[in-house]
This record gives C-alpha cells, sequence and structure tokens, in this order.
C-alpha cells in the first residue's frame, strides 16, 4: 500500500455542488469516530473556516504555498481544530500557487506532483486526508490534488449544468493517470435533493453511468436541500451534526417564553441532515475498506 493510498479528494467540474461542505462534514464525522484526519483546502475561497469556525486563524495558504515553491513537506497549521481533526488552511495566497505549477510547466516541469511529493512525509500520521478543491475551472490546483490522491468523491447535482462539469472532472482523471495510474472514482453523491429525489435519482444514475461507465458509482446516500440548516451551521461555524446536537439539546421554546426571553433554536432540519451525512461517511469508508480488501485478495493472488 502506498503512502498516499487514503488520500480522497471531493472534486466537482463547477461550483455550488457542496464538495466544501461534504469533505468538512465528512473529515469532522469521520475524526469523530476516532480516526486521525488530515483536511487540506486547496481553494482559494478558503470556506472551510466557516464550516469548521476557524475564521480568522488561517494562514490563507501560505504555508501551502511556501511548502510546495521550497519543495518542502507539509505539516499541519490548525492542529486539533476537532478532536482528531487537523487542517491546512486556503485562501487567497493559493492564487500564487496555481502561478507556480503552471511556471513549471512552462519549463517543461512535472508541475503536478508537488502536493503528492509534500504529502508523502505526513501521510503515514493519518488515517484519512481529504483534499477539498476549488471548480476545475482553477485547473492547475484541481489536477495538483488529483495527482496526490487515490480517490475522488464527486458532489454532484441532477442539474444538466453539473452533469456536464462532472465530464470535465473525468477528462482531468483521464489526464493525470499519466502520472498518478492508482487515481480511482469512489463514488458520485447527489448533493441538494429536494422532494423529487427517487425520480432525479433515477435520471441522474442514468447520467453517472454515461459519464463515469458504471451506474454503481452513485453512492446510495444523498444530502438532502436543508438551506436553513447549512446556513445555520456556517454561521455558527458548525458542522451538521454538532448543530444537530444543539437542536436535540435546546430549550423548549415555551420555557423560554415564560421566562421573558425569546426562543433561539437552529433549524430543526439539521437533524434530518446530519442523518445524510452519517449514512454518507458510513458508505464512504466502507467503500474504502472493500477496496482495500479486494486490492490484498488481488496481492495475495498474484503472489501466491
Amino acid at each position: 500500500m502506498n503512502e498516499l493510498s487514503r488520500v480522497i479528494v471531493f472534486a466537482t467540474g463547477k461550483g455550488g455542488t457542496g464538495k466544501t461542505s461534504c469533505a468538512a462534514n465528512v473529515a469532522g464525522l469521520a475524526a469523530q469516530a476516532g480516526m486521525k484526519v488530515l483536511l487540506v483546502d486547496l481553494d482559494s475561497q478558503g470556506n472551510l473556516e466557516f464550516d469548521l469556525g476557524y475564521v480568522d486563524k488561517g494562514d490563507e495558504g501560505k504555508h501551502l504555498v511556501s511548502t510546495l515553491l521550497t519543495d518542502g513537506v507539509l505539516e499541519p497549521v490548525l492542529k486539533n481544530v476537532r478532536p482528531n481533526l487537523d487542517v491546512i488552511p486556503g485562501g487567497g495566497k493559493l492564487d500564487e500557487l496555481e502561478d507556480l505549477v503552471l511556471g513549471r510547466e512552462r519549463r517543461g516541469e512535472d508541475g503536478s506532483i508537488l502536493l503528492a511529493n509534500a504529502l508523502k512525509p505526513l501521510a503515514p500520521d493519518y488515517d484519512l486526508i481529504i483534499i477539498d478543491t476549488p471548480p476545475s475551472k482553477r485547473s492547475a490546483l484541481v489536477m495538483l490534488a488529483l495527482a496526490a490522491a487515490r480517490w475522488i468523491v464527486i458532489p454532484t447535482k441532477s442539474d444538466r449544468a453539473s452533469i456536464k462539469g462532472l465530464s470535465v472532472l473525468a477528462d482531468q482523471v483521464v489526464r493525470i493517470r499519466e502520472v498518478n495510474p492508482t487515481i480511482d472514482v469512489l463514488g458520485a453523491i447527489l448533493f441538494g435533493m429536494g422532494s423529487a429525489a427517487t425520480v432525479r435519482r433515477r435520471f441522474a444514475a442514468d447520467d453517472v453511468r454515461s459519464v463515469l461507465g458504471d451506474s454503481a458509482l452513485l453512492f446510495e446516500s444523498i444530502i438532502r436541500h436543508a438551506e436553513a440548516a447549512a446556513g445555520d451551521a456556517r454561521e455558527k461555524g458548525k458542522l451538521i451534526h454538532e448543530l444537530a446536537e444543539v437542536v436535540h439539546n435546546a430549550e423548549p421554546w415555551y420555557v423560554a417564553l415564560k421566562a421573558g426571553r425569546r426562543p433561539e433554536r437552529p433549524a430543526g432540519s439539521s437533524l434530518a441532515l446530519c442523518d445524510d451525512y452519517v449514512l454518507f461517511a458510513d458508505e464512504l469508508i466502507k467503500r474504502i475498506g472493500a477496496a482495500e480488501e479486494a486490492e490484498g485478495a488481488d496481492l495475495e493472488a498474484v503472489t501466491a
């Protein structure tokens, strides 16, 4: 098993499909389950800081840029953002990283392997490394992530624009296999699903089959549309399962009114959304485990 066999990239061909929310919440749930997790923010928008509540405590991606510029080794910038969860933040400085990668490629060097090389010495310290990426129009940064990844998870919606974006990402995966032949798609997760989820899922399965070649790559789990809960979570700097716990333990509204206080309750939809993320994280980790078991069996067959 290579050093980067537990690196997962959340990537998509367009913005607004929930990749940052999925990356943050899966990382938080895995860490809560006892796994040691490193979350790498490779997006210049740096929106993970809102999901995890470390606003103004990051470095805007300075460590990422300086480390890759000098061919150094990455280290967690923010330790124990949650128990078992460390973060290497992103932000505006990552625009310089894109220029660095493109500059090396213009000189005939392979700039896409910079992140992989910088992560390898650090990887044995973690059970999972999760990388959040920008939309694929920032292709240099996406290719950095794909070159370091064993698995890709693709959050997508069932609209035509999202499926077109999935095709863009699929093309990038084909290109990156020249430097990272072990990369594979773990699955696509439908994000922001509404009341017509059953019908839309059927259409989405057909679309995933046409782009990725196998409808089984679509996760059974879905992430439902819950705008109030998602907005409430980011405003408070909490992950969805943390917000759901607040809702569960909230003071009844009539007690607050009786005491002359205004009731303050987070969005109740966070409970259902929490269930979605828990089921998704469980399915994702089980898929990795099953794939690793299958790879182990194949290796045993070859060496027998």
